[in-house]
């Protein structure tokens, strides 16, 4: 089979897969992008922006990509650490007192206090209340409800309940997906002197040209902006509470979920990675601050984001990253990098081999699912190309 019927054949499979997940109202519609070495291999907008409406999909589609934020807020704090305004391994109460003298829910101090590797990678302690394993301390995390009010706190009040809160685990030791990323956020304000979102379109978002990237949806945007099925009562949840936020002037830019994209403007921000941390003639990141997020930072034993990746991973600074071993659910190979929205987006990239996937829909109730087949869709897409 030539190139030109293998790519047919590969983007017919991206369309079958498009219209099954539509069909399967695992979202009303989605953009995707496929890139290898600057190469579309292949793009797509189906189905509809808002199921009310019936407004088909464009490609200009703006989506709330929730935890995508993540690895943002940690390229923009690896950027601070080669500029020597930030340490990787220096105590997060450093930049932030109000966060000195934490403890465990034993009420001992742990060992160590949080460090900001600890809050890209996620082992600072700072957990999600699904992520607490200790009964008493998921009772009273689940009373604080931080999960459910924090874009609606400010930045001082956020700091406040997690200096009440136990750590959920001795820092260093445990992968627990949690806040930890909101709080090197305040970790980039107090550095900076700006608000997190200021710093982010400084130092990245206009650079970069990602025009559509930030904390708020712009009025301009608002007929742009992709909603869920009325069912999918968890995304609509997840939404309105950021929805507030916006309309009271978003009091915490939420470094761990809060930013709204376009899949353009990610995969200016993909592609960069992908260039060594060059773009436009401009050098954003070092090859060894790269080295350095795309490397697994937990320890062997660690199983790390299991229950959000399947086996195989490990997690770098903002990513998970492919392990050498173990079985996986998706086709990746060694070095492969990943992470995703609660939302329904998700990115695949691999530094090596130079392509990276993007998917972006609206849809919480099936998210893993449907990143799951996608990864195994962009794969065929890759092996045709």
């Amino acid at each position: 089979m030539n190139t030109a019927n293998r790519h047919r054949q590969g983007t017919a499979l991206l369309d079958r897969f498009l219209d099954w997940q539509i069909a399967a109202r695992h979202y009303p519609g989605a953009v995707v992008h496929v890139e290898r070495d600057g190469e579309v291999l292949a793009r797509r907008a189906a189905g509809v922006l808002d199921p009310e409406t019936g407004t088909p999909m464009g490609e200009d589609a703006v989506f709330r990509i929730a935890s995508m934020t993540k690895p943002v807020v940690s390229a923009l704090a690896l950027m601070l650490v080669e500029q020597g305004r930030l340490a990787l391994d220096e105590p997060v109460s450093r930049w932030l007192p109000e966060l000195a003298g934490l403890k465990l829910a034993s009420g001992k101090a742990p060992a160590r206090q949080p460090t900001v590797r600890d809050l890209m990678r996620h082992t600072s302690g700072f957990a999600y209340v699904g992520e607490i394993r200790d009964p008493a301390l998921r009772g009273l995390a689940t009373q604080v409800d931080l999960d459910g009010r924090l874009p609606t706190l400010s930045p001082d009040q956020v700091l406040a309940t997690l200096a009440a809160l136990p750590l959920a685990c001795e820092p260093g030791t445990q992968f627990l997906y949690g806040f930890s990323t909101d709080v090197l956020g305040l970790v980039v304000e107090r550095i900076t002197g700006v608000r997190l979102g200021d710093a982010l379109r400084e130092a990245l978002f206009e650079p970069l040209g990602m025009n559509d990237t930030g904390f708020a949806v712009p009025d301009a945007a608002a007929g742009r902006f992709a909603r869920a099925h009325a069912e999918d009562r968890l995304w609509h949840g997840f939404s309105d509470k950021y929805a507030l936020a916006q309309q009271m002037g978003v009091p915490m830019h939420s470094g761990g979920g809060g930013l709204v994209s376009t899949i353009d403007d990610y995969a200016r921000f993909a592609r960069m990675l992908l260039a060594g941390g060059q773009a436009g003639g401009r050098r954003f990141l070092s090859e060894d601050s790269l080295r350095q997020m795309f490397a697994n930072q937990l320890d062997p034993m660690n199983p790390g984001p299991v229950g959000y990746t399947g086996p195989g991973f490990g997690f770098g600074l903002g990513l998970a990253v492919r392990l050498q071993w173990g079985a996986s659910a998706t086709p990746s190979t060694a070095g492969e990098l990943t992470w995703f929205g609660i939302c329904g987006t998700v990115v695949w990239l691999h530094p090596r081999e130079r392509w990276f996937a993007l998917q972006f829909g609206a849809n919480m109730r099936s998210r893993m699912l449907s990143r799951m087949e996608f990864r195994r869709t962009a794969q065929f897409l890759l092996d045709e190309s």
